[in-house]
């Protein structure tokens, strides 16, 4: 692979390439399958109901933050490096998640594991933008999101096995051999010549950056007084504001200005966000309803998503090779009109039937590969291979910091409905009890008829209101992926 503005040659075969960066999307995807599967057997056991959401919202944000970090150092000093550190912390991370004794260590250590998820995704799929042409790119997509669909089958039932026949320690264990197979494969087969030039990290947007998101995160989810709410309020907005202000005068910001003055790259970081927001939101809560208010097993509950996770590949699949030619908009307007389809498909009855469940859940699928998928491919084809790493880490940053306050606000949501319904119901009983003993089979075969449907009701309503949030975030997509440009992309921007 050779070009005028290429930094780097890689002379490994693109084969080995490709099943590094399989490993690696399959090791982002079973951790997403699995651990949904298994968070109501980990509340059973360590408890913890109301820093339920910590457990998804710690995770996305330490993935989250640092992905402008090693997207811009990837830049620099090329995508191996950074990419092995990634996935040797995430290897990490997982072990770690592996051995906590409590809910506290668990979200700690989930924060560890998306440290290193922030290196390993957005880099894989830098990689991808640097050794395929864009008409590649499109095709190839489809077997690169295959993986999630095979994912989406595997993890749930994996996960599920192991909640069921083992030890839920087990679901993040399962991550340690595979993490350490993506670093010996790429340390051997990828082979990268860089030429660096001198650079300055954006070490103070990014604190500003962390410190802002973080207090947002905290005032949305912690059970915390109205003084400490408005408090955690007002370092949010004065940090961000702040970080608006460094990032227009810092000489290579840690978020560059091609990311809000290029139109297309505009339109998807905006989808992402708000698509990550349905995306986090369904995987997190909807094993938890089928688990808790079905009273279905921990196989049924990591199945539950699986028509999603199923539907995103598969749209990819056929879609790939036609956005070169007919552009990506009409199919990113087909792909949001298909989410919001399916938000609302979710919400159009209080008893989710399981065939509506897996119906709105496709849609919502199908919609995710139309639109998302191509928007990836647009925005690195517009910018240079300087700055394709920060494009494509961009993606995930707005996506996944739509997830974490997504996921966050749903579990205010979720924890605020709980304790009106449960106060509503004249109950001696608090919110938190109310779950754990749904989540239990024991517990929940214990309780006598009247008191089960009591709570199965709870828990249910104040679900629905959270699936109503996620219908809401639906409606933005589509309404965003109207401004997606019109002109069909051009390849010259592409270095082969």
């Amino acid at each position: 692979m050779a070009d005028s503005h290429q930094h780097s040659r890689h002379t490994a075969s693109k084969t080995w390439i490709v099943i590094t960066v399989m490993l690696a999307m399959m090791l982002a995807a079973l951790d997403m399958t699995i651990v949904g599967t298994a968070m109501p057997s980990i509340i059973s056991d360590l408890h913890g109901l109301a820093i339920y959401s910590w457990v998804f919202s710690a995770y996305l944000l330490a993935s989250t933050v640092p992905v402008p970090i090693f997207s811009k150092l990837a830049d620099i000093y090329g995508r191996k490096k950074l990419f092995i550190v990634g996935t040797f912390i995430f290897t990490i991370g997982s072990l770690l998640c592996g051995l906590s004794s409590n809910m506290i260590e668990l979200i700690i250590f989930r924060a560890v594991q998306g440290l290193g998820a922030a290196g390993v995704l957005p880099i894989a799929l830098t990689i991808i933008g640097d050794v395929f042409t864009l008409e590649q790119r499109a095709r190839i997509q489809g077997l690169f999101s295959g993986v999630w669909g095979v994912s989406a089958v595997v993890g749930p039932l994996l996960g599920a096995l192991i909640v069921e026949h083992s030890n839920w320690r087990w679901v993040f264990d399962l991550n340690v051999p595979i993490g350490i197979l993506v670093i010996l494969i790429l340390w051997i087969a990828f082979k990268e010549e860089i030429h660096s030039t001198k650079h300055r990290l954006d070490w103070n947007g990014t604190i500003l950056l962390s410190v802002g998101v973080t207090t947002m995160l905290l005032a949305l989810v912690s059970h915390i007084s109205r003084g400490d709410t408005i408090l955690l309020s007002l370092i949010t907005g004065i940090t961000l504001i702040g970080f608006i202000w460094w990032e227009r005068r810092a000489a290579e910001p840690v978020l560059p200005g091609v990311l809000f003055q290029n139109r297309m790259v505009v339109v998807s970081n905006s989808v992402n966000f708000f698509a990550g927001a349905v995306m986090f939101g369904l995987i997190s809560y909807v094993p938890l309803y089928v688990q808790g208010v079905l009273g279905g097993s921990p196989t049924l509950a990591g199945q539950a998503i699986t028509p999603m996770l199923i539907g995103w590949p598969l749209a990819s699949l056929i879609a790939g090779p036609i956005f070169v030619r007919i552009g990506f908009r009409l199919l990113g307007i087909v792909g949001g009109v298909l989410i919001a389809s399916g938000s609302g498909l979710l919400i159009s009855s209080h008893q989710f039937e399981e065939w509506i469940m897996n119906i709105s859940l496709f849609a919502i699928g199908i919609g995710m590969g139309l639109s998302l998928t191509g928007l990836l491919i647009a925005a690195q084809n517009v910018v240079p291979w300087n700055l394709r790493g920060t494009v494509t880490g961009a993606s995930q940053f707005f996506r996944t910091i739509g997830g974490s306050i997504g996921v966050a606000l749903m579990g205010a949501v979720l924890n605020d409905q709980l304790a009106l319904r449960t106060l509503h119901g004249k109950s001696a009983v608090n919110a938190g009890q109310v779950t754990a003993d749904l989540l239990s089979s024991h517990a929940r075969s214990a309780l006598n008829p009247g008191l089960r449907h009591f709570f199965a009701h709870v828990l249910g309503g104040s679900l629905y209101d959270v699936f109503v949030v996620g219908f809401l975030f639906s409606l933005v997509v589509t309404i965003l992926v109207f401004f997606i440009p019109g002109d069909k992309i051009q390849p010259q921007t592409i270095q082969a």
